[in-house]
């Protein structure tokens, strides 16, 4: 009788964080597609400065940025939902290959945004850049050393 190969723990909760914020990449991109269709219709009298600088600025944006943010949240929605699946059936090419693209390409990602937006929606570098590029980077170092020999399958 063959013996059965356990799932890491660790590796059961990176396939489940995968589809947590796959699920987010999703809000993203109905948020972008409903700020591309309202913002021109939105009225500022009234708002803090701080709420009107960044409307301003988001009625400023290209079209072809917001199709640029749209694309990029659903590649990175792709990766999470297919590297979260090869990391619950332990599967080298939609685990380990496509997290470890996932990894390149939210790191990536996080830099594009931050230099195609409006400082006045993406705020430079701060919380919320640091936030969004963690995860890629744990996934990486995961990937290519605690769970280097657990994908094989």
């Amino acid at each position: 009788m063959e013996a059965e190969v356990k799932r890491p723990g660790g590796l059961t909760a990176m396939g489940v964080i995968n589809f947590i914020f796959a699920g987010f990449s999703v809000i993203g991109i109905i948020g972008t597609v409903f700020s591309m269709t309202m913002i021109g219709n939105v009225p500022t009298n009234g708002m803090p400065e701080a709420a009107k600088a960044q409307i301003e600025a988001l009625q400023r944006i290209d079209p072809s940025v917001f199709a640029i943010m749209i694309g990029m949240n659903v590649v990175s929605l792709l990766l999470l939902l297919l590297s979260g699946i090869g990391y619950l059936k332990q599967k080298k090419v939609l685990g380990r290959i496509f997290g470890n693209v996932y990894g390149f390409y939210g790191i990536i990602g996080v830099i594009i945004s931050i230099l195609i937006l409006p400082k006045a929606i993406s705020g430079g570098f701060g919380v919320m850049s640091f936030i969004g590029i963690i995860y890629p980077i744990i996934t990486l170092i995961l990937l290519d050393t605690v769970f280097k020999n657990d994908l094989n399958n």
